[in-house]
């Protein structure tokens, strides 16, 4: 267990860019040299030859602007924003070397960069393609990957067989001798599965931040509080689930990814009032009120309360369940013990 709460961070450590490495391999102005030399080519090809001094001004120039607007924050947003404020910052960076180069070419050379410049601004923004920011493959591996599947999955693993377990190995009527009626055995069974999960998931959730951490994924430190209210309403909900969803049947796992698909992917994801009934849709709710989430997903982030309130009931709600299922159905000992 120990091993696979540091599997997914091993992961996420080895696919997420140091921003070294990033901004390296995702340079939308491209190399500063290969414009210095094509304009060089070009004036030669008119007899207008760049004098040495005129080539190392450029060179400078071309740098200069060229760092400047790739160390610019472009600010978040989805692939396409980004993508088009990339190509809205290549139109600027060559408006601010067209003022700097003036000085430096005569009118004839400043005729011809200016016909070099309409056709290296349109190559360079058709370059521009939309892709993933360097820090959003760690809020993929966090949110999607995660929260959304395997923590669901965990606690649905955990909690589906606190009483299926007792009942397969035939331990159920040693715990149920004492005067305590199934009701409270099940809540309690529930309460005690649920903080050891709790503590888990905290542990999995500060190795995968200090991971974000280690790749410097800026504003974390805002995230993270959020992050842990939504993952402690969310434990205790899917772990409800669970625990009714293993009294419902022996395969709960299975009628678990029967209810993910048609509730949570299915009817979660229909625009009107009826996904109200996904907990997802709740949990993305709350989570929209980061910043940089909500540039990345664009969740709506509308109704707080009820998305809280809608958990809670959730919880409550499969709890409750389970417990008058437990308590007002008998388990035949023989069908049970057919794993």
């Amino acid at each position: 267990m120990v091993l696979g709460l540091f599997a997914l961070p091993a992961v996420i450590y080895l696919t997420t860019s140091a921003p070294g490495n990033w901004s390296q391999r995702h340079s939308f102005m491209s190399n500063p040299a290969m414009p210095v030399n094509e304009l060089a080519r070009r004036l030669a090809r008119v007899d207008l030859r760049l004098k040495p001094e005129q080539r190392s001004q450029l060179e400078e120039i071309f740098a200069d602007e060229f760092r400047r607007s790739e160390e610019r924050d472009l600010g978040p947003g989805t692939p396409e924003t980004v993508a088009e404020r990339e190509r809205s910052e290549v139109k600027a960076c060559y408006d601010r070397i067209r003022a700097r180069v003036q000085p430096v070419l005569n009118e004839d050379q400043m005729e011809q960069y200016r016909n070099f410049e309409k056709r290296n601004v349109l190559l360079t923004q058709q370059r521009v393609r939309p892709a993933w920011t360097r820090t959003e493959p760690f809020y993929r591996w966090l949110l999607d990957l995660y929260f959304f599947v395997i923590l669901p999955l965990q606690c649905v693993r955990g909690s589906g067989g606190l009483i299926r377990d007792e009942l397969q190995s035939d331990t159920l009527g040693f715990l149920l001798t004492r005067p305590l009626s199934r009701a409270r055995l099940l809540v309690l069974k529930y309460l005690a599965q649920t903080a050891w999960l709790q503590i888990a998931m905290l542990v999995e959730t500060l190795l995968i931040f200090l991971v974000g951490y280690l790749r410097q994924i800026p504003n974390l430190g805002t995230l993270l509080p959020l992050f842990l209210a939504a993952q402690f309403l969310a434990v205790f909900a899917w772990s409800a689930l669970g625990v009714f969803l293993g009294l419902l049947a022996k395969r709960y796992m299975a009628l678990a990814l029967l209810y993910g698909l048609i509730v949570e992917m299915g009817i979660g994801r229909i625009p009107t009032n009826i996904n109200t009934l996904s907990l997802v849709r709740h949990l993305k709710t709350l989570l929209s009120h980061n910043a940089v989430l909500q540039g990345i997903y664009e969740w709506p982030s509308q109704n707080l309360a009820l998305s809280l309130g809608a958990l809670v009931f959730g919880a409550v709600l499969f709890a409750t369940l389970a417990a008058v299922l437990f308590t007002f159905r008998e388990y035949h000992h023989t069908a049970e013990m057919q794993k």
